[in-house]
Parts: structure tokens; C-alpha cells; sequence
């Protein structure tokens, strides 16, 4: 009767080379994630304890609207499978309209805020930090003095006017925002408690309304370097 061969064991070398490289890789992830740790602690050196809460809720809205996005993505791909009659048209057509709403091109209404301020002096950058902070605050569309905001449109100084899109606004400014209501909120309170502050600025405040009209369009402009192939 013959005896099985024996699984020949590695050898201890080989052994002992393998746990040395599976302790050095433990080693190099332990020392990444601590480095990563001591970068992150560093960068929040300083920063006071308002601007950190605003940070962690950016984090969170992030991610509830990744979450929302995925949702509406699996939507949209069951109805795109369904094979209905006209579906696909639909959604095609629902989605160049959205586009359209966030390129400016179109009017559009909803919920939201509006902001005045009556201030002297306020320059270019004074707007630009107003326009970002409604932007972080997941802001859909935005109006100032009749103009549409949008990724794209320039804000800029020219002598002692203030220009959007090379129009100007002179002051008072009134900065109309669509998107959620109680966030909006949250920021155009800390903003006019800053503006108030500030001895340029003769009055600031703001209302939250239920349905606000932005009328303004950018018009839209034709391509220059790309040609249909």
C-alpha cells in the first residue's frame, strides 16, 4: 500500500519572510493613518469652534446629497429600464431642463431667502464671500439686483463700481436665493450679524420666503471651438 505524500511545509526562511513583510505592511498602514491623523489635527490648529461646526455640517450635507443623488440616479435608471413609452423622452427632457436651470437659462422659482443691504463702500470680494456662503449652503439659484448668479459669471471691482457680468449693481443690493429655506436661514443670520458690525453698512436683513420668482436668464452663448464631429 503506498503512503501519500506529505505537503511539504514552506521553509522556515520563507516562513519567516512572509510574517516580516506582513508586520512591515501592518507597520507602513499604521504609520499612514497616524501621519494622516497628525495632518488633519494640525489643520484644524486655530480654527474656532463656529467655523469647525461649519465645517462638519458642509460634511454632512455632502453626504446627505450624495445620498440623494444615488437615490435619484437609481431612480432614473429604473425608469430608463422600464421600457415604457416615452420614458426615456421624459427624462431626457427633465434633465436639459434642470441643466438649463443651473446654467441661468431659464426662469425658475421656489422656497428660499432674501437678503438686503444698504452699505457704502462694500466692494467685489464683500459679494463674493455673500455669494459663497450661500453656494456652501446648497444654494440653487441666485439673483442679485436683477442678475443672474452662476458658476462662470465674473464678480468684479471696476474703480468704485461693483460688476457682475460686466453689468454693474450699484447699492442697496437685494441677493434673492432658492434652496432649502432653514439653512439659507442659518447663514444670512450670520451674515447680517457680520454686515452690522461692519460701519459701512447702513442697514442689513433678511426674509424667508416661500416662493420666490427669479425672472433674470444669462443668455446663452454659442460655441466657438467645439464642432460637432
Amino acid at each position: 500500500m503506498s503512503r501519500r505524500p506529505r505537503a511539504r511545509r514552506p521553509p522556515v526562511r520563507v516562513r519567516g519572510l512572509s510574517v516580516w513583510l506582513i508586520a512591515l505592511l501592518v507597520a507602513l498602514v499604521a504609520t499612514i493613518q497616524i501621519r494622516s491623523q497628525a495632518e488633519v489635527e494640525r489643520s484644524l490648529v486655530g480654527v474656532d469652534t463656529t467655523s469647525l461646526a461649519f465645517l462638519i455640517d458642509d460634511l454632512h450635507s455632502a453626504n446627505d446629497a450624495l445620498a440623494s443623488q444615488k437615490a435619484d440616479l437609481i431612480s432614473l435608471r429604473a425608469t430608463l429600464q422600464s421600457g415604457q413609452s416615452g420614458a426615456a423622452d421624459q427624462v431626457l427632457t427633465d434633465e436639459a431642463q434642470r441643466l438649463r436651470a443651473i446654467d441661468g437659462l431659464i426662469p425658475v422659482q421656489g422656497p428660499g431667502i432674501v437678503m438686503e443691504v444698504d452699505a457704502r463702500g462694500l466692494t467685489a470680494l464683500d459679494l463674493q464671500d455673500a455669494l459663497n456662503n450661500f453656494m456652501a449652503a446648497r444654494a440653487e439659484a441666485i439673483d442679485v439686483n436683477d442678475h443672474r448668479v452662476v458658476t462662470g459669471v465674473a464678480v468684479e471691482q471696476d474703480g468704485g463700481n461693483v460688476t457682475i457680468g460686466g453689468a454693474v449693481v450699484s447699492p442697496p443690493w437685494t441677493i434673492s436665493v432658492i434652496g432649502d429655506p432653514v439653512k439659507l436661514a442659518e447663514v444670512a443670520d450670520l451674515m447680517t450679524q457680520q454686515l452690522l458690525a461692519d460701519r459701512r453698512v447702513r442697514a442689513a436683513g433678511y426674509r424667508t420666503e416661500n416662493d420666490i420668482v427669479i425672472s433674470s436668464v444669462i443668455s446663452e452663448k454659442p460655441f466657438v471651438y467645439a464642432i460637432p464631429s
